[in-house]
């Protein structure tokens, strides 16, 4: 029997497949660029929130697009005997409405104006090269490139926008999706 889209699937998908904001999870050489990369930002005197690094299911095996089911993903989990049955219309557009979007924030999705992306099956996240990370400062700060050299980047509300943050992270290996503000990976994508 279906179960209505909403929080009980972020519940469900936390205790049965849960996703690692754990930098240790990334792949190796992937992971080394990122921690130099996080570790030049934090020196000079910006935050970095780790929000996901390698992703299992979630959003992956449940959306396709907002509120649509993936049946490739269904397949997936029913060959693994894990029963995802979701009923996304709940008889009332409202109320449909509010269930996608109690998973949308449950699972932390980057949605418009953040970003123009939906969730993907071929993440870079699944094995373990990407991560989407918040990074903040104030001002300018000088950021050490990975051959040393120093930089001045000025803080933008919009981190798609920083070409010069880019410029930096891709000295480590970390290369700026500039169509989704958290996310960076071994390939920009």
């Amino acid at each position: 029997m279906a179960t209505k889209s909403g929080i009980y699937w972020v519940t469900w998908a936390n205790a049965h497949a849960k996703n690692s904001n754990k930098v240790d999870d990334l792949e190796i050489t992937f992971e080394n660029g990122v921690k130099t990369f996080v570790k030049a930002l934090t020196d000079a005197g910006a935050t970095v929130d780790i929000s996901t690094t390698k992703k299992v299911i979630k959003e992956h095996i449940f959306f396709t697009g907002l509120g649509k089911l993936h049946k490739v993903s269904v397949n997936h989990l029913r060959q693994k005997k894990i029963a995802v049955d979701i009923e996304w219309d709940h008889g009332d557009l409202t109320k449909s409405k509010a269930g996608a979007l109690e998973m949308v924030n449950g699972f932390g999705l980057a949605v418009p104006p953040r970003s123009i992306n939906p969730p993907s099956l071929t993440s870079n996240h699944i094995n373990g090269k990407a991560v989407d990370m918040t990074i903040k400062w104030t001002g300018t700060i000088k950021v050490k490139k990975k051959d040393r050299s120093e930089v001045s980047v000025t803080y933008s509300l919009n981190v798609n926008t920083n070409i010069v943050l880019h410029s930096i992270g891709v000295s480590y290996g970390v290369k700026k999706l500039k169509t989704d503000a958290p996310h960076w990976s071994y390939n920009g994508r």
